[in-house]
Order: structure tokens, then sequence, then C-alpha cells
């Protein structure tokens, strides 16, 4: 088959969906990383972990997928508060002492996964079926609509959080001067608490579909970490219109990779991508004006 062939509207929908699904994985991430300056290795694993909570939920607990959806986003949103408690105790140098200690948690979450729900592939099966355009003959997921949506309101509803109200101002002024922020009476300490709180939550979230739409196994945090870390370098710390855009350009190049080389090319995309990143922004993350 010819590369024309292709269906490249089911390559745009695709790719739309699973990169607003990535700008939620990495914003969860950005904020964190924004406020606290805490570098979490952990935070794909999070993700997983909140998958098998969902999981187990509908496979044994016969909750509906939807349902799984507010209980994961809470109960990620307090498991996140004892590691803010941990690397707050962390001395100096702050950043290094974070990824050894986070990255210690995630061997921990993976082994964890692994005795608990061995090594075997899942999926969440969300009871949706497929629907097709009439006329186009492109048949499409409504999980992928749900994915679409779920994420991109989350995403909205956060960058209208940070702009329009008084407490997403201090998120704001936080990031981008910890001291000035502090001079001007906003308590750095508080805000980072929130920030791990509301981290957590989108996490949370992020883990119910990325058990619908992705296989499901203990070492899958990995990839979920490497996407936020490109987003969060594309972007800039608290910059979310970037964070969506960088996870549409990456959603997009890999559903073209998967329908044109295969799923196997998928994670050497995300690679190269860092990769070409890096060279062009050798500075990695860097902290600029929030949008």
């Amino acid at each position: 088959m010819s590369i024309t062939a292709f269906p490249w509207p089911q390559i745009i929908v695709s790719g739309f969906a699973l990169g607003s699904f990535y700008a939620l994985v990495a914003l969860g991430f950005s904020l964190i990383f924004g406020v606290t300056r805490a570098f979490n290795l952990a935070h794909g694993e999070m993700i997983v972990l909140a998958s098998y909570l969902a999981f187990v939920l509908w496979k044994f607990c016969q909750v509906p997928f939807y349902l799984t959806l507010p209980v994961c986003l809470l109960a990620l949103g307090l498991l996140t508060l004892p590691l803010y408690l941990l690397l707050r105790r962390l001395k100096e140098p702050y950043a290094l002492n974070t990824l050894v200690v986070t990255f210690g948690l995630a061997l921990l979450l993976q082994n964890l996964m692994l005795v608990l729900f061995s090594a075997d592939y899942r999926l969440l099966n969300s009871g949706l079926s497929s629907f097709t355009i009439p006329g186009l003959g492109l048949t499409f997921s409504w999980n992928q609509v749900v994915l679409l949506l779920l994420s991109l309101l989350a995403t909205a509803g956060v960058h209208l959080g940070l702009h329009h109200t008084f407490l997403g101002k201090a998120l704001r002024a936080t990031i981008q001067d910890q001291e000035a922020a502090q001079i001007s009476g906003i308590n750095v300490k508080s805000m980072s608490l929130i920030a791990f709180g509301l981290g957590g939550m989108l996490i949370g979230l992020a883990g119910p579909l990325y058990g619908q739409n992705m296989y499901l196994y203990p070492l899958a945090g990995a990839e979920a970490t490497l996407i936020a870390i490109i987003l969060t370098i594309f972007a800039g710390v608290g910059r979310i219109r970037a964070l969506l855009l960088g996870g549409w350009l990456l959603g997009l190049m890999e559903s073209a990779a998967i329908l044109t080389v295969g799923s196997k090319w998928r994670e050497l995309v995300s690679a190269a991508v860092l990769l070409i990143l890096l060279y062009f922004r050798p500075q990695g993350i860097s902290f600029r004006k929030p949008g």
C-alpha cells in the first residue's frame, strides 16, 4: 500500500487525541516542577498506578469506567502529599536529590505493580464501540473522542484557573520567581503543597485514560515520564498552550509513524524528538513566563 493510500484524516484525528492526552500527562509534571523544582522521575509510574487502580475497580468491583475517574483523581491527589512531605526534607543540591529519591520511588512502584499484577498486558474496557463517518468510510473509536474531550477539558480548566483566579496567579508567580513571590506575601510552601495536590489529581485523571487507550503493564511508566520531560523541555515550565502544541505535534508524528511503518517505531519517534530538542535546546527545561 502506498503512503498516499493511508487515511490521513484518521491519522490527524488520532494524532490530536493522543497529543491532547500527552499534554495532560505533561501538565502535572510541569506544574509540580515549576512550583517546587522537584524533578519527579516516578511521574509515569504514578500514572500507571492510577491505571491499575481503575482496572481493579472496573474488573473486580464492577465500577463503571467513568466512575473510576473521580476515584483515581482524588486517590492520586492524596497520594502525592506524602511524596511532597518527603521531598521538602531534602537538602541541597535539591534538584539532584529529588532525582535520586523519585528514581528510587519509580523502581519501588514498578516492582510493587509487578508483584501485584504480574507482567501481563491488560486493557480497560469502557464498553464504547467505534463509529464510521458516512460518505468517508473512516472508522474512529469513541475512546479517542473521550480521550480528546477529557484531556482538553482538564487542560483548559487548569489554564483558566491559573489565569483567572487568585490562587492560580499565586502559583504562576511562584513558577516565575520564588523569591519575588515570597517577598510579595505569597506562602511558597503552601503553593508547593497545592501544586503537588493538583499535579497528583491530573495524574489520577490521566491514569484511567491511559489504561483505556493503551496496554497496561508495570514498566509502562517510563514512556509516560519521557513524554512529560520532552514536552516540558519543548514548552518551558508553566506554558500550557505550548505544552498542548507540543503534545499535538508529538501525537501527530507518532500516529503517522504507527500507520505508515508500524507501532514498533512509536517509542523511537519519542526518543528521536527528545534528542533533537536537547540538541537545539541544550539548556534543557527553561523557566519562561507561563502562558
